[in-house]
């Protein structure tokens, strides 16, 4: 929260969407919003929807999705990509942290990926400023992730298999 507040404070008109999956969510939501020191109308919370297409929509407003840590989001950064809004991460250390650094290396978007707190606020002001860059990414983000690793299923799927088949003859000569 620390770090989504100095980006806050350092880009003007920026807001910060939150969304709570349930009640007991927005009551933490609620108790962030009264420690925070910035203007109440600039973070907005949003219920869950009903339907997946609402959800997605909501994506539509956003420009940079603003992955969380040390836990990154997987599924919703798999969300936020579809939908074409870059996801700024930070480089973890094991390999539950690093799912948002991981997705990133293989989207070729290595610039979204902070090695601390300090570059991590200086990347997302860095990106506000760049509006022409931040919609060229936009726009060819979900061809770049069908093309990545990430969504090759064929590949993963063969891979993967001939490594269970490899595993399973190593240990079926011991």
């Amino acid at each position: 929260m620390d770090a989504w507040c100095k980006i806050l404070s350092k880009v003007k008109n920026s807001r910060l969407l939150l969304k709570a999956v349930n009640k007991d969510s927005e009551i933490a939501y609620k108790n962030i919003l009264n420690k925070l020191n910035i203007e109440k109308s600039r973070i907005i919370f949003l219920s869950a929807k009903p339907k997946k297409e609402e959800h997605y929509k909501i994506y539509n407003d956003i420009d940079l999705a603003l992955d969380t840590f040390p836990y990154p989001g997987v599924t919703t950064s798999f969300e936020a990509i579809w939908m074409g809004v870059p996801v700024l991460t930070m480089k973890g250390n094991n390999s539950v942290s690093r799912c948002g650094e991981s997705i990133n290396i293989n989207l070729n978007l290595k610039n979204f990926i902070a090695k601390n707190h300090e570059e991590y606020v200086s990347k997302a002001v860095l990106v506000s400023k760049n509006i022409k860059e931040l919609s060229i990414i936009r726009n060819s983000l979900r061809e770049k992730a069908l093309a990545s690793p990430l969504f090759d299923v064929k590949n993963f799927s063969k891979n993967f298999s001939e490594t269970i088949n490899k595993i399973w003859l190593n240990h079926s000569n011991k």
